[in-house]
């Protein structure tokens, strides 16, 4: 099992178990390759965290420019061309 291989079974672990052999593969995979395991650390805690904190989660909402944000904006535009 290479790196690619880990990191797409440790992302479906989080959701569905995996057949025997891919589970036994990820695992020496893990043992000898440090930054999958922490890769793995990283896709927990994010999936973890999703979940504890859904309530919080809302739409992007967009937040609006001040003027003179827009007009440093478009004079840096323009003085591109």
């Amino acid at each position: 099992m290479d790196c690619r291989d880990a990191s797409r079974a440790q992302s479906e672990l989080l959701d569905h178990t995996l057949p025997a052999a891919q589970h036994v593969g990820l695992r020496l995979h893990l043992f000898l390759c440090k930054w999958c395991r922490r890769y793995g650390h990283q896709i927990r805690f994010l999936h973890r965290a999703a979940r504890e904190h859904t309530g919080e989660l809302t739409e992007a909402r967009p937040h609006p420019l001040s003027d003179a944000a827009r007009g440093r904006i478009k004079k840096r535009l323009l003085d591109q061309k």
